[in-house]
């Protein structure tokens, strides 16, 4: 993971809680709203995209998520806002990807993110390699420009006593630099954290880059055909939009604030996805020199040796009777939501369900977890604000009078065959075409 410099991904002991520390100050509630905002925007501009399709649909529901994903990213990382273009309208302009933005080269560098991260840099300038691989160092080496480039604006604004943008890459350099003054003004007062080097942020922006882009775009797709598969989930979601937000893009539905914490049901949608479906089936943990005691409960412990690595086992976990009940295995939504007030069950006394301590670990728990969760959470809901408003999602039939039934199966079993590579992902998602159409 170390690409573009070292970062929380690898850092370790002391290292990693001065790096945590840092790194967690570029994810607050005024990004979000950025994220919320642009989210909001790109669904709108994806879903206009479905339409125009037709009756005919669109297999490419995974590839447009992946380029919303990388657009919403691109806003809250360098305040960069790029129109959303569809997997056909790229196909129809029948040009080759060029890498003269930052999201063009970050975009070639996370379809080949594997081999970047096994093969030296020094690889893909090699002369005798086949286009494709020369393509990707020179990504490599445009992306590096580019947050260079960030780096050095975001470093003359403070100079400067500029305000910041709020992006990810601004509040970043910000908490730095705010630790860097800190330590010269201490006098002999013992320093603060020592701040981020410069290799040292460029890793971390590729980290969030790399982590808030490929497991959004996963858990979007696997989200979006479960709905098609699952009409009545639809309806059930829907229903809490139209409630809560009487028009999907008004002035009112673009203020993060007041409607964020309202959407229970569609936060309860990623939640079960990610129980079944979480892109990162299991999160990787080590002890380190020393051997570690874990207790498992009361009177039952296990000594862990040193360097030992240990690996948690997700879909285990998510899909335990004990904890999910009978039905651990199924898809449904609704287990997230409960009632505050049983005698009386409405939208406005519905919670979101806690789960018991550990049971539930998709961003992981504890000192490290992932710094993006909120990040991720407000993405996915705006995104279904978005599309499910005013309309709906229904898979296109394989032939002439194909019973529903036999599609939303055939639907269920191109997210059941799955795979994992470095991510967990459908096989074929573009098996399926998938139609939106208004709401009846």
């Amino acid at each position: 993971m170390k690409v573009f410099g070292p970062g929380v991904a690898t850092a370790e002991g002391s290292d990693w809680q001065r790096q945590r520390k840092l790194t967690a100050t570029p994810f607050n509630e005024q990004n979000s709203k950025s994220v919320w905002a642009e989210s909001l925007s790109q669904a709108d501009a994806m879903l206009r995209s479905w339409i125009s399709n037709g009756d005919d649909g669109s297999r490419d529901t995974a590839e447009d998520v992946r380029t919303l994903a990388i657009n919403v990213l691109a806003f809250a990382g360098f305040q960069k806002s790029y129109p959303f273009q569809s997997q056909r309208q790229k196909a129809e302009l029948q040009g080759e990807t060029t890498l003269s933005s930052y999201r063009d080269a970050l975009a070639v560098i996370l379809r080949n993110v594997l081999v970047i991260i096994v093969l030296p840099a020094s690889c893909f300038a090699l002369p005798f390699l086949p286009k494709k691989w020369t393509k990707i160092g020179l990504a490599m080496t445009a992306f590096k420009q580019y947050m260079l480039e960030e780096v050095a604006d975001e470093k003359l604004s403070i100079s400067e006593g500029k305000p910041g943008t709020g992006t990810l890459v601004s509040n970043l350099v910000r908490a730095s630099e705010q630790h860097r003054q800190d330590n010269e003004n201490s006098g002999t007062r013992p320093q603060t954290l020592k701040p981020l080097s410069i290799p040292e942020i460029l890793g971390n922006i590729f980290v969030f880059n790399f982590a808030g882009h490929d497991t959004t775009a996963i858990f979007l797709s696997y989200a979006l055909l479960l709905l098609v598969a699952y009409p009545e989930i639809q309806d059930w979601v829907s229903e809490e939009i139209n409630q809560h937000l009487p028009s999907a893009f008004s002035v009112d539905s673009r203020n993060y604030v007041d409607n964020f914490s309202k959407l229970q049901r569609c936060l309860a949608v990623l939640l079960e996805t990610l129980r079944l479906y979480n892109p990162i089936p299991g999160i990787p943990k080590h002890t380190s020199s020393n051997p570690q005691t874990l207790t498992l409960s009361p009177g039952r412990t296990v000594n862990i040796p040193p360097n030992t690595l240990v690996c948690p086992n997700l879909q285990a976990l998510h899909t335990h009777p004990r904890y999910w009940g009978e039905d651990s295995l199924r898809w449904r939504p609704q287990r997230w939501i409960i009632s505050s007030t049983p005698t009386d069950p409405s939208l406005e006394t519905e919670t979101l369900r806690t789960p018991q301590k550990g049971t539930f670990i998709a961003w992981s728990e504890g000192l490290q977890n992932c710094p993006g969760k909120r990040f991720a959470q407000v993405e996915f809901v705006a995104v279904m604000v978005a599309l499910f408003k005013g309309h709906r999602a229904e898979v296109v039939p394989a032939y002439e009078g194909e019973p529903r039934e036999e599609g939303r199966k055939r639907v269920q079993s191109v997210v059941e065959d799955s795979e994992l590579t470095l991510l967990l992902g459908m096989r074929n998602p573009g098996a399926v075409k998938v139609r939106w159409v208004k709401q009846a």
